[in-house]
């Protein structure tokens, strides 16, 4: 696992999560061309299954990836089935969903 995918750097807690959650680096070439970083404190990424799809790395048709960034910097990546429940924080991150 790399220090640096494309111009994206990764967080050592994202290193792990990546790795902890199967999450391959060759995945994250095909993904992070398509991600817009915007100035937000945070920007979550929804990777849907159908994006996955048209590029060949569905891990099935029912989870997708989340992507949090912080600018150019990579802080976590996980599965998720229901993401739902992020739009529902107090917080409010730049959203970006990946159709």
């Amino acid at each position: 696992m790399n220090k640096q995918i494309l111009e994206f750097k990764n967080t050592d807690h994202f290193l792990h999560s990546q790795w902890d959650r199967n999450i391959d680096d060759q995945l994250l070439y095909k993904v992070l061309p398509f991600v817009e970083c915007t100035k937000c404190e945070k920007d979550v990424v929804f990777v849907m299954p159908s994006h996955l799809q048209k590029k060949g790395i569905a891990k099935d048709d029912k989870q997708c990836l989340i992507l949090v960034i912080k600018q150019k910097l990579l802080l976590t990546a996980y599965w998720c089935d229901h993401p739902n429940y992020l739009f529902n924080q107090k917080e409010t991150p730049h959203f970006q969903i990946l159709y």
